[in-house]
Parts: structure tokens; C-alpha cells; sequence
């Protein structure tokens, strides 16, 4: 069977305000390429990675929105990047909560991506498939338990860096960290690293301490945290938000007193 492809899919969105959506999808660097007011309201916009259109839907409601569609690129950190400083530009900050939003770059079993939610809620999931097969999230081990935490480990990291779904993904790693199930430090250490991010997001930050400061505590050796870069970079991001956190939190609080 020929893998040759000759057509071109074309997303076509929801949205409640056409100039909200586009002032969104040109803020990240898309190209308006048509605009239409009658008989209905119509857009689309264009990037070297895909064209997207748009109709009006009055009452959609964001949090409810199904609308999905993976976009395949060649150069997903280099996307990555350029929405990030393109947003930050526009926004003063990469948006990271609420709508519109975009999710940190993971790396998962099938490719390394990232999700774009847009003011709509419409989300896009942008992905490069790996070269080779790329090693699971998982840990290999003979060990029951272990097994069902590295098993936990992996659903929770699907649930938080592929579907979003951070609250899903808190309760599958409290279960297994509850338990005091057995797992080598390397795992531990994704593990604490993974629930302390995840609360970030959810602006849990007094948990989010908690666990940074577990990751910590294992004191891995530099010879282990080679074996877990994502990790420790991810570590050092979440003590980064800690920081600007408990900093404003501080200068809130001396206001206060001045008064």
C-alpha cells in the first residue's frame, strides 16, 4: 500500500469571539489569511506548521471543549521555544493555567510534545515522533511493588503532561506514595519531582515544597541524575515558582505591616 500523501486536513474550530481567537493565534505567530462577517463569521490563520479555521459558536463554554487535533512537526523544541517567547512577548508570561494555555514540553512513550490550548479550549497536541523507540517512563523490574509504582509513575505522567488531567494524576501518585511502595531512588526521585510539579500547576505550593524537599532529601549522586535529566531540570523549574511564590507571598505580607 502507498504511504504517499497527496491531501491536506484543515481543523475547523469553535470559538466564542473571532477577534479573541486570532488576536490569541497571532500573538504565537500565525498568519491571518481570511476573514469573513457575512453571512456568518469565519477566520482562518496559517503557520509553517499548520492552518487552522475558525466559526463562531456563542455558547461554547471552554472547559467543556472535546476539539482536539495532533499536529505532527519535524522540530517540536524548536516550536516549542518560539511560541513560548512569542507568547511571553505578547502576555508578559507563557500562560500556563486556565484559557488560553500551553503545557511544558514531555517527553512520553510515542513522541515528545506538548499541548496548546487556545482561548476556546480548543487543544492542540504538537509532537515529534521519535526517531527510535524511545525508553517508557516506566521502570523494567521483576519486583511487585516496585512494578506497581513504576506503573503508577507512568500513568500519573500521562495524565499530567498528555491529557492535562492534573487532579487524575495527583491521586494515582498519593496512592502509591502513601504506601511506602518499593522503588529504587532514581524512580523515587521522578516520582517526588512529578507531585511536586503537579501541585505547582494546581497552585498547591505549601505541597509542592513538601515534595521538592523529598527529592532533595534522596541526595542522588551525579552519576544518578544523569539518569534522570528531565527530572532534575523539572525540579529545578519547580523551585524556581517556589521561590517567586513564597518571595511575593513575603512582600504581600511587609506590605501589610507598613500599612
Amino acid at each position: 500500500m502507498s504511504t504517499n500523501r497527496n491531501g491536506t486536513a484543515i481543523p475547523i474550530f469553535p470559538c466564542r469571539s473571532i477577534d479573541e481567537q486570532l488576536s490569541f493565534y497571532q500573538a504565537l505567530g500565525f498568519e491571518v489569511t481570511y476573514r469573513q462577517a457575512k453571512p456568518n463569521l469565519y477566520a482562518c490563520v496559517r503557520h509553517r506548521i499548520a492552518e487552522l479555521h475558525f466559526f463562531v459558536l456563542k455558547q461554547l463554554e471552554p472547559s467543556n471543549s472535546y476539539s482536539m487535533c495532533y499536529v505532527s512537526v519535524p522540530d517540536v523544541d524548536a516550536v516549542y521555544k518560539e511560541f513560548c517567547e512569542n507568547l511571553k512577548r505578547t502576555y508578559q508570561k507563557v500562560p500556563s493555567k486556565g484559557f488560553p494555555r500551553i503545557t511544558k514540553l514531555n517527553n512520553l512513550a510515542e513522541d515528545r510534545r506538548f499541548n496548546l490550548i487556545d482561548p476556546a479550549g480548543n487543544r492542540l497536541l504538537i509532537g515529534q515522533k521519535h526517531a527510535a523507540s524511545a525508553p517508557m517512563q516506566i521502570e523494567q523490574t521483576v519486583a511487585g511493588n516496585a512494578s506497581k509504582f513504576a506503573n503508577a509513575f507512568d500513568t500519573a505522567y500521562r495524565l499530567a503532561y498528555a491529557k492535562d488531567e492534573l487532579a487524575d494524576a495527583a491521586k494515582v501518585l498519593d496512592l502509591v506514595l502513601g504506601k511506602n511502595e518499593e522503588a529504587s531512588e532514581t524512580l523515587l526521585f521522578k516520582a517526588f519531582v512529578l507531585r511536586a510539579d503537579i501541585a505547582v500547576s494546581m497552585d498547591e505550593f505549601p505541597v509542592a515544597k513538601a515534595f521538592a524537599n523529598k527529592a532533595d532529601r534522596l541526595s542522588l549522586t551525579e552519576q544518578a541524575l544523569e539518569e534522570v535529566p528531565e527530572a532534575a531540570e523539572r525540579l529545578d523549574e519547580v523551585k524556581a515558582a517556589l521561590l517567586l511564590y513564597f518571595s511575593e507571598r513575603l512582600d504581600r505580607s511587609d506590605e501589610r505591616h507598613q500599612d
